[in-house]
């Protein structure tokens, strides 16, 4: 015996409200996920733009990309560089700091060692500081290609990286995109080269840039 008509359209309209129902679920549940992702990778961006002010090496670091002259404050773990071999502070007016000496930081920043720089306590604080850094956008790259920062997150970094493609207070007679760019290139940090192109860094407005 057939079923009475309103039978089947209730049946019908049951079915159709359950898909209704998934899809409604499934696109729910797909918007809160990608929301989430979001609120993750702007975290986590977050967090590591921080790096370049809590960490005392990376904002050195930064300091003097940033400046010609100046003083700069000595991280605490390299301030052993600047003491005699008993251990007492070298005689300076402030121990803490050094002034910034954009000859010395280019002579350091050469892919090879040198024994100037290995007998200079500035030359290899600078020579340090600036290793991290480049260890600091390395990992900047491979998070972004691993989804796991987002490039509208890290436009600030461009301000940086700019200033490490041409560095805009270069020793007399020196271009100012080689004082960084060699160490890039030697020291096997390829991903820093793939952040300049990624964020579009060479694009920038001039006064981004030094030529």
């Amino acid at each position: 015996m057939a079923n009475p008509e309103w039978v089947d359209y209730v049946g019908n309209l049951g079915t159709g409200l359950g898909a209704l129902v998934a899809t409604v679920t499934a696109g729910y549940l797909a918007i809160q996920h990608r929301r989430t992702k979001r609120w993750k990778a702007n975290d986590l961006a977050a967090a590591w733009l921080q790096k370049l002010d809590s960490d005392q090496c990376l904002a050195m670091a930064c300091q003097s990309l940033d400046w010609g002259v100046g003083p700069l404050i000595i991280p605490e773990q390299y301030k052993a560089l600047f003491r005699d071999l008993d251990g007492t502070a070298v005689q300076q007016p402030h121990p803490e700091i050094m002034e910034h000496d954009p000859q010395v930081m280019y002579e350091a920043l050469q892919p090879r060692l040198t024994s100037k720089t290995l007998s200079s306590a500035e030359g290899l604080l600078y020579r340090f500081c600036f290793d991290k850094l480049f260890a600091y956008f390395d990992q900047v790259y491979c998070l972004l290609e691993d989804g796991q920062l987002a490039e509208r997150d890290l436009s600030s970094l461009s301000y940086w990286l700019a200033r490490l493609r041409c560095y805009q207070y270069p020793p007399a007679g020196v271009d100012g995109r080689e004082v960084f760019v060699p160490a890039v290139q030697r020291w096997g940090y390829a991903n820093v080269e793939k952040l300049w192109l990624r964020l579009k860094v060479e694009q920038l407005p001039l006064e981004f840039q030094r030529k």
